[in-house]
């Protein structure tokens, strides 16, 4: 039952958020084209980040990013992720094989800037400014990879994160950015394919 109330609690909390803020989004583009501002494609932000760890344990990670910049202090967004995971196994009698998995997922999320530009309220020189995220993530995973006790890799199962940190976001152009976050991660069920807690995440955005 407690499972159950869990993921009704989660997968509502993501329906209500994105259709929050796609009613938002929707609302202010239409303001901002009233008003005759700035043109809506330049609020708009691709961009994403790769992984690649190589030796016992090999993973490969792509993770594309999108959104809009609501106002210049508030994004909202989505991404997508793709994981190759293989490990070789270290067991006597089974050295040298290799336990091999995929994973795949989309998040919605949501990023603050409190403070846009350091140098506006310190006296340093820089382009970089404090971020606070959060994010809602749905992987579809080998259990295998989250749970010891299972037997088969066959497996699959959705797992919701929600992620919650703070970063520093570091201006490379007039849109192209650097984002450097750090983030805490609360799975349902203590099913998580991320190790341990914080966990770095860095990508660009342009």
């Amino acid at each position: 039952m407690r499972m159950r109330i869990n993921k009704i609690f989660y997968r509502t909390f993501a329906i209500l958020t994105l259709l929050s803020l796609f009613i938002y989004s929707n609302g202010a583009a239409q303001e901002r084209k009233n008003r005759g501002d700035d043109k809506f494609s330049d609020k708009l932000f691709f961009g994403g980040s790769l992984g690649l760890t190589i030796g016992d344990i090999t993973q490969i990670d792509v993770l594309p990013v999108g959104g809009i910049w609501i106002i210049p202090q508030w994004s909202l967004g989505v991404g997508g992720r793709y994981s190759y995971y293989s490990q070789r196994s270290l067991a006597l009698g089974d050295f040298g094989r290799r336990y091999r998995s995929h994973i795949w997922g989309v998040s919605a999320f949501t990023q603050i800037l409190p403070i846009v530009d350091f140098s506006e309220v310190l006296p340093v020189s820089t382009r970089g400014g404090l971020m606070f995220h959060g994010e809602y993530e749905m992987l579809y995973i080998d259990r295998q990879r989250i749970d010891p006790t299972v037997t088969t890799q066959n497996e699959k199962v959705w797992v919701d994160i929600l992620l919650i940190g703070v970063g520093y976001r570091q201006l490379l152009g007039e849109k192209a950015a650097l984002n450097i976050m750090l983030l805490w991660h609360f799975a349902q069920d203590g099913f998580t394919p991320y190790p341990q807690n914080p966990i770095i995440r860095v990508n660009f955005t342009i």
